[in-house]
């Protein structure tokens, strides 16, 4: 897929280390005229001699610049993860049209905390807890305790600590992982039931955690 003037390309670059991106990717961001995204993922392609804008998560902000771009040259916005997955694409492909927009798909940090375990994810649910209010929040959490396996993108407002001390009383039983700078040197990761977390282990905002049944 090779970027166009009049259409923006949404580039999905994986969880942020270069081993997981897409020869598609590549290709996508080294035709591009401009690169828009946050500047760890602007980083990852050192060789591209676009022209950069780094860009913050204000879907409006960034549709706006796009728009003002897109008809002089190539645009192509980077986004984490895989773009269909509680991304910053949905929102921006929607305030500039759908018909203005191709998407390059990429691996996302939920595929990647999955395949680190070792399990199968076709019958999880996925949750986001980025951005939400405090009813929107709630209404997650309630679900969390009722479904077998679930992953949640934690936030700095909602970190894994966060959302332990409201499922201890509910599901503390339940088995969890909490992954925090998927496919980066930094990557961490720990385990143990809710119960077990909760109180002692804060994590990171930006973390992914995974909840199991307590027998896996």
């Amino acid at each position: 897929m090779k970027p166009e003037r009049g259409k923006l390309t949404i580039v999905g670059c994986g969880p942020g280390g270069a081993e997981y991106l897409t020869q598609q990717a590549l290709t996508a961001v080294a035709e591009a005229d401009l690169l828009c995204g946050p500047r760890f993922l602007l980083d990852l392609f050192p060789e591209a001699q676009g022209e950069r804008v780094v860009t913050g998560p204000d879907a409006r902000q960034v549709a706006a610049l796009i728009l003002s771009r897109m008809d002089e040259c190539r645009v192509a916005l980077l986004v984490t993860g895989d773009p269909g997955l509680h991304s910053l694409a949905g929102p921006v492909a929607r305030l500039l049209g759908r018909e203005r927009v191709q998407v390059v798909p990429g691996v996302s940090s939920v595929q990647l905390a999955f395949a680190r375990l070792g399990l199968p994810w076709e019958n999880a649910r996925v949750f986001s807890l980025h951005g939400v209010s405090e009813e929107e929040a709630e209404l997650v959490l309630g679900a969390l305790a009722t479904v077998s396996t679930a992953a949640v993108l934690c936030s700095p407002a909602w970190t894994p600590g966060k959302i332990f001390g409201v499922l201890r009383n509910t599901a503390g039983h339940r088995r969890a992982h909490v992954f925090w700078d998927l496919g980066r040197p930094t990557e961490g990761r720990m385990a143990g039931t809710v119960t077990e977390l909760a109180g002692r282990f804060e994590g990171p905002g930006r973390s992914v955690l995974i909840l199991t049944e307590a027998e896996e």
